[in-house]
């Protein structure tokens, strides 16, 4: 007998990033293509607006789309990244990803430590956020990390660096983890406390340090994120034109 996975719930931001992503796939949306405003897209595909703006913020992140005079824009996704990285991403494919950022980022941390300029530490610690929301920890953490990345001086490494965790943040699932957490603001305050701890072994040319400390701050994310992921397995979209979510997923959301 065939063997079927379970189907697990999404959220609608989810739904929307995989559809758009299949609809690059097969050719039904064009690179420099103009996407339809946030309105718009929340008619279109009857969802609230919150899930549009994170759908497209992850879309930016990946690369897949960028903004032009404030209006997004599709990228030619065989420009901006390799087809490897549109592999869709399970349990094991995110600890695949962390285990290989892990290897890199401990280095980096260490490179960091010795090559740093203080231009380089200000950018840094200008990215530590001081909210304890989710977007903005979010937004904290990729820019940090890439900080962390250029600061080595390494730009080999620093392109690789980007393709590893375009491919992390490609899931869309990463961040949305977070909504999992029970205590998110404890979770977000020991998270931002380990990038301070980063910096200060930055700052102090700390080698041995900076690298133990970012070993430890990407092991306790991998540990509290995964732990509560759901893989769930979206529907591919070939129709030209945004589907509406499937309904009953995540309840209904205001505009």
């Amino acid at each position: 007998m065939v063997r079927f996975k379970p189907v697990n719930r999404t959220t609608v931001s989810a739904q929307i990033v995989d559809q758009i992503k299949s609809m690059v796939r097969r050719g039904n949306l064009t690179p420099g293509e103009k996407f339809p405003s946030e309105r718009q897209l929340s008619e279109v595909l009857k969802a609230g607006r919150s899930s549009i703006r994170e759908a497209m913020k992850v879309l930016e992140t990946i690369g897949l789309i960028q903004r032009d005079r404030g209006s997004p824009v599709l990228c030619d996704p065989a420009e901006v990244e390799p087809p490897v990285l549109w592999l869709d991403a399970s349990h094991q494919e995110i600890h695949e990803v962390f285990e290989t950022r892990i290897l890199m980022e401990i280095g980096l941390a260490g490179l960091a430590a010795e090559r740093a300029t203080r231009e380089d530490i200000t950018t840094m610690a200008g990215s530590i956020a001081r909210v304890y929301d989710k977007q903005t920890v979010i937004t904290s953490d990729i820019s940090f990390h890439r900080a962390v990345a250029h600061a080595a001086k390494n730009s080999v490494s620093s392109q690789v660096y980007n393709l590893v965790t375009r491919l992390l943040f490609q899931t869309h699932k990463y961040y949305l983890l977070m909504e999992n957490i029970e205590i998110q603001e404890g979770f977000f305050k020991k998270f931002l406390a380990q990038h301070s701890k980063i910096l200060l072994a930055v700052e102090s040319r700390n080698v041995e340090g900076a690298k133990k400390a970012m070993e430890e701050h990407l092991e306790f994310a991998e540990k509290e994120l995964l732990s509560k992921m759901v893989v769930d397995d979206p529907e591919l979209h070939g129709e030209r034109g945004f589907n509406k979510p499937k309904g009953g997923q995540n309840g209904n959301e205001s505009p």
